[in-house]
């Protein structure tokens, strides 16, 4: 469970400059360059990997199709 360290503080004695630096606190940090292209790697990453998947797939169901076809021939 999360413990408040300051539990006696109320929100209405913040001032604007502690509430911008809160919310500056809870916003991620902005990305680099170098960054988004690392993310933009690993979509890609996935993006393949699913590809791969579905490839296998239809290349079981020809196969399974073939089978099929051999066995009613």
């Amino acid at each position: 469970m999360l413990t408040d360290p300051e539990p006696d503080r109320n929100i209405e004695d913040l001032n604007d400059d502690e509430i911008y630096a809160a919310i500056r606190y809870l916003e991620p940090a902005p990305r680099i360059a170098s960054k988004q292209s690392d993310d933009a790697a690993t979509a890609n990453e996935y993006h393949d990997n699913g590809f791969v998947i579905c490839g296998c797939l239809y290349i079981a169901l020809l196969g399974c199709l073939a089978v099929f076809w051999l066995y009613f021939r």
